[in-house]
């Protein structure tokens, strides 16, 4: 039997993406999934610096320094000196991205309130678990 796994995993993805980027005006501010993803680590990381973002996101220096970049000719975050580390800097939102981030808190409660519809409590946790299980699954190995 073929399993459609891929082809529903590739549809809730682009779902979502295009869900969220339309209640946040994401094609307006000129950002992507990635700028979306560093806001976040951003405002949930304590004295954020890129090197942070890197973790995260498993993507190179170059990458994130554009990232950061970008966001802050957008005006969606300030840089200011580390107090503790003069070679880094301490990433923050600013009130436009602190704005922008309530915004998209919203639509993702909305979008998660549309996605489970009709579900009951154990097939979420059921998917959880599973879509979990997955995740971990296509984690890079360490050998």
């Amino acid at each position: 039997m073929h399993s459609q796994l891929i082809e529903h995993i590739f549809a809730i993805s682009e779902r979502y993406r295009l869900t969220v980027r339309g209640a946040i005006n994401a094609s307006e501010l000129g950002i992507g999934a990635m700028h979306v993803r560093s806001l976040k680590i951003i405002a949930e990381t304590p004295d954020c610096t890129a090197n942070h973002i890197v973790i995260k996101l498993v993507r190179d220096k170059a990458q994130v320094a554009r990232l950061v970049k970008e966001l802050l000719n957008i005006e969606l975050i300030d840089k200011n000196a580390h107090p503790e580390d003069k070679r880094s800097q301490i990433l923050t939102l600013n009130a436009q991205g602190k704005k922008l981030m309530k915004q998209l808190q919203h639509a993702q409660e909305k979008i998660q309130r549309q996605m489970l519809q009709g579900l009951s409590a154990e097939q979420q946790q059921h998917f959880e678990d599973i879509a979990q299980h997955i995740s971990l699954n296509l984690m890079p190995s360490k050998d």
